[in-house]
């Protein structure tokens, strides 16, 4: 019968191992060392094939997985570049030409429409045919419209203090539905669109509160202009997958585009202006979509009074974290004079209030 080589191994050291009691501490942990080893090498001789498929298998799982697949997708990673956005993580893509500051512009920007889509006709920031109207012309289609005709009555109102969210408030509430990346349009959820100039709509229990804002703006000297009220759910499909199709332009795959979009663009179904209650706001001045816009007298004045009339500032500057958003000056969300009075003169935003309930 043939010897095997551990046989021969065990052998020799069982033989150095009886000279003395000193070599026999010595071979008591090289014989457990060895041991080891030649079981181990035995076990994996003899399950190398199904070894070497577990390992391809996670190989192909770290390759492909969202966490690590941009590394793998330029073979030596020579011109790989980053994106740094203050509130998401780094996200590495393929090899491209440098970006222009237009297209930092598009990436921060929710959902800019690019020239050649402006040309047929698509549409700036959410109306179709890229219709954007200044208060005087929205204040004319409709006179006769609001609650109070007037700034000093909603100042009135305004100064009501809430004390206790929890008792006078309820999540249940249309005005307060919570909408943002965790939370999807409840199946539910119902409402009945106003027009408010031409194809500009929005849910038709604000429209007196927005002709009352645009008003009381109109008689501090203040001139604003709406831009992108209610969008449908097929318009903002169109914005997503836009945005997928221009990154996949620039040679990434379609899952480094989709990722790189929903940082940028609203998922359909969870977005606010979906069910007619967010209104981008500019000014005649400054028609922008653009952290600057914030400086402005028109943002000063929104910032400061839009939650007499109901609105508050959606996305402010340093609550990045709660609202996973970046600082919008333009975006305004309704949520009713008395929660908007809560949450601007607390200095929070809408997911904490929503914690406070």
């Amino acid at each position: 019968m043939k010897i095997t080589r551990w046989e021969r191994v065990r052998k020799g050291l069982l033989r150095f191992g009886r000279k003395n009691i000193i070599c026999r501490f010595l071979v008591m942990p090289l014989l457990v060392i060895v041991m080891f080893f030649f079981h181990t090498a035995a076990y994996l001789r003899a399950n190398s094939k199904r070894l070497a498929t577990l390992a391809m298998t996670f190989c192909l799982f770290v390759i492909y997985s969202s966490f690590s697949f941009p590394l793998f997708i330029s073979g030596d990673g020579k011109g790989i570049r980053q994106i740094v956005r203050e509130t998401d993580s780094d996200v590495e893509l393929a090899p491209e030409s440098e970006l222009s500051a237009e297209d930092m512009a598009i990436l921060a920007d929710e959902d800019v429409l690019e020239q050649e889509e402006l040309a047929e006709g698509y549409g700036s920031h959410g109306a179709d045919g890229g219709e954007q109207y200044d208060a005087d012309e929205i204040l004319a289609s409709l006179e006769g419209r609001g609650r109070t005709g007037g700034a000093k009555e909603r100042e009135d109102v305004s100064e009501s203090v809430v004390e206790s969210p929890r008792e006078t408030f309820d999540r249940s509430d249309w005005r307060l539905v919570l909408i943002n990346k965790q939370h999807a349009i409840p199946k539910d959820y119902t409402f009945n669109l106003a027009t408010i100039v031409d194809r500009l709509k929005c849910d038709e229990r604000i429209l007196d509160d927005v002709v009352d804002m645009l008003q009381a703006a109109e008689n501090d000297g203040i001139h604003l202009t709406i831009r992108s009220p209610y969008r449908t759910h097929d318009y903002q499909v169109m914005l997503f997958q836009r945005k997928i199709d221009r990154y996949m332009k620039r040679g990434m795959s379609y899952m480094e585009a989709y990722q790189l979009s929903s940082q940028a663009v609203t998922l359909p179904g969870y977005s606010e202006h979906e069910v007619g209650l967010a209104l981008d706001i500019v000014c005649d001045s400054y028609t922008l979509l653009e952290e600057g816009f914030g400086d402005t007298e028109a943002g000063k004045w929104l910032a400061a009074n839009s939650y007499r009339y109901g609105f508050i500032l959606r996305y402010p500057k340093g609550k990045e974290y709660y609202t996973g958003i970046e600082y919008e000056p333009w975006h305004f969300r309704y949520v009713g004079v008395e929660a908007a009075t809560y949450i601007t003169g607390h200095g929070i935003t809408l997911e904490e209030f929503w914690e406070e309930l």
